[in-house]
């Protein structure tokens, strides 16, 4: 959908504004959720959040346990050097990495051109993803404030964290855009509606 779009190339205000945009109306469509959830017979995300089928698979996790349906959007993908560095990530870093290891070729190609360019990528997607994040909270954006999941997200993986002062502190530094919410999934559709919706 064009409003989830940010260009890849343009000022880096510009490109944090689009994924502003585009996250604040990703959490004003969790805000609406309830109202919305009765009137599907089978709830499609895709259709509900305006996303192509491949990216609900990337972006939206639902999980419903017993009444109460967890909706978490990874909108950290709407960010184009984020996408980048997943790219990278998966296409030049995991190969190297796994090449490298035995003093040899390999091993100085990873250390001295795949780990720094994944490194470059890595803070140009975190300073991406922290601009956007500051324009939704310096604008004071309620329904963005009410769904970040930041802080969530966080406490769910820092378990799998070294403990090392440094890494733990940078870690909670991480700017994330993550969105949840948590709906009593019988409440949304009313009780004469509960057998249909599962």
């Amino acid at each position: 959908m064009p409003a989830y779009r940010a260009p890849e190339q343009a000022d880096k205000t510009v490109i944090a504004r689009h994924i502003a945009e585009g996250v604040a109306i990703l959490a004003e469509r969790l805000r609406r959720l309830p109202r919305a959830y009765p009137h599907w017979h089978r709830f499609d995300p895709a259709a509900y959040f305006d996303l192509h089928p491949s990216q609900v698979d990337a972006m939206v996790r639902i999980e419903a346990l017993g009444a109460t349906l967890d909706v978490t959007i990874y909108a950290d993908l709407l960010s184009p050097a984020f996408r980048r560095a997943e790219r990278f990530w998966a296409r030049e870093f995991c190969p190297a990495y796994f090449a490298a290891g035995k003093k040899d070729a390999f091993d100085a190609h990873f250390w001295q051109r795949i780990l720094p360019a994944m490194q470059r990528r890595l803070q140009e997607a975190r300073a991406e993803i922290a601009l956007a994040g500051e324009l939704l909270f310096g604008r004071g954006d309620v329904t963005f404030l009410a769904v970040s999941a930041a802080s969530d997200e966080r406490a769910s993986h820092q378990h799998r964290i070294p403990d090392d002062e440094a890494l733990l502190t940078l870690y909670q530094d991480l700017p994330t855009l993550t969105l949840r919410r948590s709906y009593d999934i019988l409440e949304m559709i009313g009780p004469a509606a509960s057998t249909r919706h599962r």
